[in-house]
């Protein structure tokens, strides 16, 4: 039986690890973005074996859904005309393209989830939030809800249907803590040096021109 091979500790910290998860969703969009996902994606798949997997099997009727419609609603060349059904050429080159996509985005996020514990990322957001807030408090709120998204996704029920689909897209996560889910969170706020601001607005500037440049060819 394959097993993935074990992670090697990135020494990067959260901040910035959370700005490459911006800058891939953006160079995701690009004329870049389907071989950045399937890079993505294998080293996910042999490095996080076991939570790419995961993550995989509890989106995956939200996958299928997208790619059906994605497959009927784009107008096209009809592939069965004579059937009556319309999912057209267009459809499924555009459908497998947004499936990779997301399938690369999911790998993203499994490799920061993989290499970051709950404090860290939530001290990491709180360091690009905090700059953007002043002296008001939403950043902490922010933070605490992205937490209980992360934690939903990881302990929620596998989804056996497009009802359970649709509840796990609509979950109410601003009510009781769910079980398990941490009631108080203590953080040490932490300040980005001028090295990760630098840091920071290259990589983001990157995916810009990497978007911009797709736009383009």
């Amino acid at each position: 039986m394959l097993m993935g091979r074990t992670a090697p500790e990135l020494n990067v910290s959260p901040a910035i690890k959370l700005v490459a998860v911006f800058a891939v969703a953006i160079v995701l969009q690009s004329g870049l973005g389907l071989p950045l996902a399937v890079g993505l994606s294998l080293w996910a798949l042999f490095l996080h074996r076991a939570r790419f997997l995961k993550l995989l099997r509890r989106v995956r009727l939200l996958i299928l859904v997208l790619f059906v419609v994605t497959l009927f609603m784009t107008p096209g060349a009809a592939i069965f005309p004579e059937w009556g059904l319309h999912p057209t050429e267009e459809g499924v080159a555009l459908g497998l393209a947004q499936l990779l996509r997301l399938v690369g985005m999911l790998a993203a996020v499994c490799l920061l989830l993989d290499t970051t514990d709950d404090r860290s990322l939530a001290a990491g957001s709180l360091a690009l939030l905090q700059p953007l807030a002043g002296k008001r408090q939403w950043p902490e709120r922010a933070v605490a809800r992205l937490l209980l998204v992360f934690h939903y996704l990881e302990t929620s029920p596998k989804p056996k249907n497009i009802h359970d689909v649709v509840a796990l897209a609509g979950a109410d996560l601003s009510g009781s803590p769910e079980q398990g889910a941490p009631e108080v969170l203590e953080l040490e706020t932490v300040s980005l040096s001028g090295r990760e601001k630098a840091l920071s607005a290259l990589m983001l500037g990157v995916a810009v021109l990497s978007l911009a440049w797709g736009s383009v060819v």
